[in-house]
């Protein structure tokens, strides 16, 4: 999206990113202006004069280090914000111009992730942004929950309850599984969201008559699915079913 003054390119950072993804999207938006003996890299005209171009990059701290040990693309985007400009491949020194680098990750510790260069990061402010709590989540996924009831007004009674016990199993399983036993044992929102939208797609087809005993089982098979299907030992996955079950029987009995 784009905001007065300035555009928005959004980059999906990978492990196999390299520094041609950042040139490309330069080629892009952006033109070369010579000035005097200077050339510039700058947002085109097309873009609104004076506009900035914003290229935000999401998983930034996923592309892999080399032989050397350096993330290629990101001391090319050190570099741009400590020099700025870049060597471009006839040996011609471009200077750029109203260029905006952002960028969002999760914690160095999380699985594939890659601790970032200090040369780099003494150069950016950083902003660490948590979890919501249990009150927040009850919030959001109520509100969520409450748009998906409209569908089923005789059962908006259940939007609480369903909220509720979205949130306990979350819970439960972050506090139960980490990501110190298995990669995949790494909870986030993203499941309440995703629990969410799996439920939708299911109900969103049917008629009119759905009861809260279907509601409750789309909301078990989803939860299973979420929860259960990640699990490794078959241990931690009849203790997972069993969290459903009473569950279920603590907000929906």
């Amino acid at each position: 999206q784009s905001i007065q003054g300035a555009v928005l390119a959004s980059l999906n950072f990978s492990s196999r990113t390299t520094p041609e993804l950042i040139l490309k999207t330069f080629g892009q938006y952006c033109s070369y202006v010579r000035r005097g003996k200077d050339i510039y890299l700058e947002p085109s005209e097309s873009l609104g004069a004076q506009s900035w171009l914003v290229v935000f990059c999401d998983e930034i701290n996923l592309p892999e280090e080399d032989t050397y040990g350096t993330q290629r693309v990101i001391m090319f985007m050190r570099q741009l914000v400590e020099h700025k400009g870049f060597w471009r491949n006839d040996n011609t020194w471009i200077k750029i111009d109203r260029i905006q680098f952002v960028g969002a990750c999760n914690p160095p510790t999380d699985a594939g992730r890659v601790e970032m260069s200090h040369r780099f990061l003494r150069h950016v402010p950083l902003l660490l942004v948590d979890f919501p709590e249990k009150d927040s989540l009850m919030q959001i996924y109520g509100t969520f929950n409450g748009g998906m009831m409209k569908l089923f007004p005789h059962l908006k009674g259940e939007t609480g309850a369903l909220t509720d016990a979205m949130v306990a199993v979350y819970i439960e399983n972050q506090r139960k599984f980490t990501a110190d036993m298995q990669p995949q044992y790494f909870y986030s929102p993203r499941e309440l969201s995703r629990w969410v939208r799996g439920m939708y797609e299911a109900i969103s087809s049917m008629d009119a008559g759905l009861t809260k005993e279907e509601l409750v089982r789309i909301w078990a098979h989803e939860g299973l699915r979420l929860f259960s299907d990640r699990l490794v030992e078959d241990s931690d996955k009849e203790w997972c079913r069993n969290l459903i079950d009473d569950v279920a029987k603590r907000f929906f009995a």
